[in-house]
């Protein structure tokens, strides 16, 4: 059995407590090209920490004794992902968003540098994405992204996936050449085209297209959404598209309001929650994007799109503040009072009605997560649009980076050692699928732009 305990004690890339970002970024890149491509052209999600410089995929021996691994899902497939799932735990379970967001750093890196190597990693992340996309497109369903577990795409997704995925694709059409680019037009229209068929439900084909009342207004979802269809504007002009993104936006309150504002209304006076201010980060980002490319969503002129834009990152940027402690960590679970928008850590106590099976989801704690590095890349959107938080905004980002070490790129953080229990101590040993790009997408992006040396 794995000596789970043994593992989450490893100092893991010790010299990244001294160095500087850029050799920050050197060290995180060299970690990701080695260790993150499967020899099929896949990504790898979530990968386990062996050694102080090395990360591996699970296999099913690290998966006795353990609990809350995606083998304890049910998925109507006919056990096919659970299957998969038993024998790798989750080294597929992001592999999209895992792909996605290295095609952004890679992306960001190459329009900072013009250094080859970065278009070659760009390309062997798309290559990633490609694949998946060229399934579906083989079986009849073009635009579907199924994560794939045991290296084929299953009939399960999430709007998250989707979200990295198109955000992946539209910085890399910035830089692709002329053959590259023409396929990730027809990707971004595929993607576009499937969740209208699909009227949304894209997280498993094998539920009713209406099965999920809440998918369109839900915020992070409906901003998903209205990227898709606005992507695919942007590359064919078609008005169809426009017209759908338009059409979807009104469905949702992302744009005026956070999920803190919508709870205020509808007279709830305190939330125990668990992830729900992460997905602020994936509203940020997405909104970043439609700035660029429909501002119109955002105002009829630029002066009232500058006005809304404004307005809509600092009530998401606040919202994102929730559960950030002193140190610059994010807890997983925490108690919100909606009121007056303040937040406490919940403590180590049982859950009444558990979200979700398995020892993780039987009990609030203090354990604290990766997640903000997501909100870091969102920040991006608060620095271009939002004047007043713009250098609090940029403080944060540097700090962030600055404190960036082996341990917070992981998975999951146990600061006393008391927050998980033995049968998912496994989690604080996992190399986080999204913290490591973001750094570089961060550290890149903060490059071009003049933000640092």
């Amino acid at each position: 059995m794995t000596d789970y305990q043994s593992l989450s004690r490893i100092d893991f890339l010790p010299e990244l407590a001294t160095l500087d970002l850029r050799d920050k970024a050197k060290v995180i890149q060299s970690l990701l090209e080695e260790s993150f491509f499967h020899p099929s052209g896949l990504f790898y999600s979530i990968l386990l920490i062996d050694g102080p410089h090395h990360v591996r995929p699970m296999a099913r021996e690290d998966l006795k004794g353990v609990s809350d691994t995606v083998v304890e899902g049910h998925y109507d497939d006919g056990g096919a992902t659970s299957a998969a799932a038993k024998d790798e735990g989750m080294t597929f379970e992001n592999s999209i968003t895992s792909a996605g967001n290295y095609l952004q750093a890679q992306a960001m890196r190459f329009a900072a540098t013009a250094a080859p190597a970065a278009y070659t990693e760009a390309v062997r992340a798309f290559h990633s994405l490609r694949m998946i996309h060229d399934h579906g497109r083989e079986h009849g369903r073009a635009g579907w992204l199924g994560k794939p577990y045991g290296l084929v795409p299953r009939d399960h997704s999430t709007p998250d996936q989707y979200l990295d995925a198109l955000l992946g694709l539209y910085r890399f059409r910035k830089i692709a050449a002329t053959t590259e680019r023409a396929t990730v037009d027809d990707m971004l229209c595929d993607i576009a085209d499937f969740m209208t068929r699909r009227n949304y439900q894209i997280w498993n084909l094998h539920d009713a297209v209406d099965s999920r009342p809440w998918n369109l207004p839900e915020a992070y979802c409906n901003a998903t959404y209205v990227l898709a269809q606005a992507l695919a504007f942007h590359v064919t002009g078609e008005d169809n598209y426009r017209k759908e993104a338009l059409r979807l936006a009104k469905l949702s309150h992302w744009r005026e309001k956070s999920d803190l504002d919508a709870w205020r209304e509808q007279g709830l006076e305190r939330m125990l929650m668990f992830e729900r201010v992460c997905l602020g980060g994936y509203v940020l980002k997405a909104a970043g994007a439609i700035a660029e490319i429909l501002p119109e969503l955002f105002g009829a002129t630029p002066e009232a799109q500058a006005t809304s834009l404004d307005r809509f990152c600092e009530t998401w940027w606040n919202f994102c503040q929730l559960g950030m402690d002193d140190d610059g960590y994010q807890h997983y679970w925490i108690d919100i009072d909606v009121r007056n928008g303040a937040w406490r850590p919940t403590g180590m106590r049982p859950i009444e009605n558990p979200p979700f099976p398995g020892t993780f989801g039987a009990y609030y704690s203090d354990v604290r997560w990766d997640q903000l590095y997501r909100i870091m890349t969102g920040a991006f959107t608060v620095v271009e649009h939002c004047p007043e938080l713009r250098e609090p905004a940029l403080a944060w980002i540097k700090d962030l980076l600055a404190k960036t070490n082996g341990r917070r790129l992981r998975w999951m953080t146990d600061p006393d050692g008391r927050q998980l229990m033995p049968d998912i101590r496994w989690m604080e040993c996992m190399l986080s699928s999204e913290a490591p790009f973001h750094y570089l997408t961060t550290y890149w992006r903060g490059r071009k732009n003049g933000w640092w040396a």
